[in-house]
């Protein structure tokens, strides 16, 4: 019985230490909440629809043994709450790295892989356009960051890369478990026909460009909402 709030208990985990220290006056996240929501609501409905067509069309899905049971739009509420759960908690890394290192040392990780993330994705989604996970996740990735690098010319990509290669450690952690490492069967599992079929130990390799898809498009409305309420705060 207990291995049903799994998948739920991974939401609570993700979310613990960036809740419980988004109050402390350095970093002061819950100041920047308002941007946040917004950001992650929107980017959610994205998200959900994506999910949702393609839990509808068998090329994912999800293990009920590991879920509590209660779904909206095919998709488990642990799913709608990992929308939620994982932009707060790798926003949260963001402002932490920001707040105590700054702009040092990310001059590569500005021009450099950004531009990599727009040609090798667009690549693989070209040479794989039969397998729908493969072809739509690199192919959004590839479009949005050559939006952030060749058309808004994103100043913060940077840090964002930096962020990112932090983040990726805990969500390797928490999506290897999501994936069927050190349990009997995955919670989420994927169609086979629909992937490249290399895999990070249980991951499915595009798994790690979908989170930094999901959570580039979290930062860039969070940065956006930021911004904005940055300035009306400043008129006098």
């Amino acid at each position: 019985m207990k291995e049903k709030f799994l998948y739920l208990l991974l939401d609570a985990f993700t979310l613990s230490v960036p809740l419980l220290r988004s109050f402390e006056s350095k970093i002061a996240y819950y100041k920047s909440f308002g941007s946040l929501f917004k950001a992650i609501a929107i980017t959610g409905v994205f998200f959900v629809v994506w999910d949702a067509l393609f839990t509808f069309y068998g090329i994912w899905g999800f293990n009920e043994r590991y879920l509590v049971g209660f779904s909206i739009l095919l998709l488990p509420i642990e799913e709608w709450l990992f929308f939620i759960v994982v932009p707060f908690s790798c926003i949260f890394i963001y402002r932490v790295l920001n707040y105590f290192l700054g702009d040092t040392k990310t001059r590569l990780l500005q021009q450099q892989l950004p531009a990599f993330l727009v040609w090798f994705p667009l690549g693989v989604a070209v040479l794989n356009y039969q397998r729908a996970y493969t072809f739509t996740n690199f192919l959004l990735l590839g479009l949005f960051m050559g939006w952030h690098i060749y058309i808004n010319k994103t100043a913060w990509l940077g840090n964002f890369m930096r962020a990112y290669a932090i983040i990726l450690i805990p969500f390797l952690l928490v999506n290897s478990v999501l994936t069927g490492s050190w349990i009997d069967e995955p919670i989420v599992w994927y169609n086979d026909l629909h992937h490249l079929g290399k895999r990070i130990g249980t991951i499915p390799m595009e798994d790690a460009f979908y989170g930094l898809l999901l959570i580039l498009m979290n930062l860039s409305l969070y940065e956006f909402f930021e911004s904005k309420r940055k300035k009306d705060l400043s008129r006098p």
